[in-house]
């Protein structure tokens, strides 16, 4: 009963959406009827054989290009809902998997199928995001680190990124899962199955068909083959909405981290350009030349100060000499010389210290004596 509703609804859906595949003549110039020798296939895979030619067993297209067009569907429609991961580590297949999912938005794994991603992807998940975390550490410069912890980092980001970089923004489970020969990715097949996750798979004639939900029958190891494939594959997942907004997340993590590791640069090259300046400044003082203005220019102002001292001292002592001098030496006339005599006034100091008042109140001295005598002592 699920099967008959299953084919009802891909018919459904194939008739609401179309895909161009490539024709009979693109898969025979890129090779991909080519199978394996007799000796090497999987009886499984005869329904897709078309024929045996010198030994080699020649796939038929005709079905590769129906399958193909389901596979296309159901790819479609994983894509729309979530993630999408491509897993192909063999030597053909690695760099043009990276390639296609970098610019499609596609998750993908080209080295080595990290195991328990898909059943234990919580803990896979938390390493992952320590790596991230790992990479902003050391484009803002690792600070508080010394350099055997930061080399250290370095070697772990880097065997971290051999691993998980084409995963870093997987936040779930893929939807569906693009497979590049089975037979060589029977740990990702293992895991994609107890999960239950879609599998779209290109399998060749040494493969078992049986194990995937949407194969797609052709030469797995033809780089023509594998390069016109997963390119198609890619097209399709790169029309979808989460596929772009991966692609987003990549570019704008790119941006980042390209910002802090130039800022650091900027930084680092700043502070060593004040420790420059800083080290000829300490030259130039061990020389003598800024000592020697500094001195000069200290000295002026000793010099100065010593001056203004002098100046002072000078003017109080003369002010001592004219205070202790006699009345006599005021030119008073020798009326009013002998009044302030008589009354104790011998020194100018003693006028200055005595009252107008009680100048005018002696003996002897009337009012213009006083002012005479005032007068003589300003």
């Amino acid at each position: 009963m699920k099967e008959v509703q299953k084919e009802v609804l891909e018919k459904t859906e194939t008739q609401n959406k179309s895909f161009q595949t490539p024709e009979l003549i693109e898969m025979l110039q890129a090779g991909a009827h080519f199978g394996h020798k007799k000796s090497a296939w999987n009886p499984r895979m005869k329904k897709y054989i078309y024929e045996e030619r010198n030994g080699i067993h020649i796939i038929d297209l005709v079905k590769t290009k129906e399958l193909l067009e389901k596979a296309l569907l159901q790819l479609s429609n994983g894509a729309d809902r979530g993630n999408v991961l491509i897993v192909g580590t063999k030597g053909q297949a690695a760099s043009i998997v990276q390639s296609v999912a970098e610019k499609n938005g596609m998750f993908y794994i080209n080295r080595r199928w990290p195991g328990g991603l898909f059943t234990n992807f919580d803990v896979m998940k938390k390493s992952i995001q320590g790596l991230i975390k790992m990479e902003d550490q050391l484009a803002r410069g690792a600070q508080g680190l010394v350099k055997k912890e930061i080399l250290l980092m370095e070697r772990d980001v880097e065997r971290l990124n051999r691993i998980y970089q084409g995963i870093k923004f997987m936040d779930k489970l893929p939807e569906i899962m693009i497979v590049v020969d089975t037979k060589v990715e029977d740990n990702a097949i293992k895991e994609a199955k107890a999960m239950e996750i879609p599998i779209v798979a290109l399998i060749d004639t040494n493969c078992n068909p049986d194990l995937v939900d949407y194969p797609i029958p052709a030469n797995d190891d033809s780089l023509k083959s594998i390069s016109l494939f997963v390119n198609l594959l890619g097209d399709v997942v790169g029309k979808s909405k989460k596929a772009l907004s991966v692609v987003s997340l990549r570019n704008d993590q790119e941006a980042m981290l390209a910002k802090l590791s130039k800022d650091f640069a900027d930084e680092k090259e700043r502070q060593s350009r004040m420790e420059n300046e800083e080290r000829e400044r300490m030259k130039s003082l061990r020389e003598g030349k800024i000592q020697a203005e500094s001195t000069s220019s200290v000295v002026r102002v000793v010099k100065k100060e010593k001056d203004i001292n002098a100046e002072i001292e000078a003017a109080e002592k003369v002010k001592q000499e004219a205070d202790s001098k006699g009345v006599e030496d005021l030119g008073l006339s020798a009326r009013v010389v002998k009044a302030l005599a008589d009354a104790g006034i011998d020194t100018v100091s003693k006028i200055k210290s005595t009252p107008k008042e009680e100048l005018l109140a002696l003996k002897g001295i009337g009012a213009k004596a006083v002012d005479e005598i005032l007068q003589a002592v300003k």
